[in-house]
């Protein structure tokens, strides 16, 4: 769930991006996730899936580190790019901001922080 206003638009990192709709302050929480909503698949389950349902889980989605389990959001999460020094950062389970965030700057994270970095998407 998000904790501040945001919109989706073109993104010229990949495809579509997340943007602030408000300003954002340094340390400001901006996502929290809800495991109630969001899917979790052992790695057996997501074998068992139909090989454009993996594609689909494995480009809006990732295989979570801790978890050990791939993870697929419920909500507009899934279109945060990566960026290596991206402007929000992982606060045990809460997205925060890393620095203030301006109205229409697009938020990015670094995905190392919750997967191994993958060749292809």
């Amino acid at each position: 769930m998000f904790n501040v206003k945001v919109k989706i638009g073109l993104s010229s990192i990949h495809g579509f991006g997340l943007y602030a709709a408000e300003s954002i302050r340094l340390g400001q929480k901006i996502y929290t996730p809800n495991d109630n909503l969001d899917l979790y698949l052992t790695n057996d389950e997501f074998s068992d899936l139909f090989e454009n349902e993996q594609q689909t889980i494995k480009h809006y989605g990732f295989f979570d580190k801790k978890k050990q389990m791939w993870h697929l959001s419920f909500d507009d999460i899934r279109f945060c790019n990566h960026n290596s020094n991206g402007n929000m950062t992982l606060a045990g389970e809460v997205l925060v901001a890393k620095r203030d965030i301006k109205i229409g700057e697009e938020l990015t994270q670094d995905y190392s922080e919750f997967e191994a970095l993958r060749k292809e998407v």
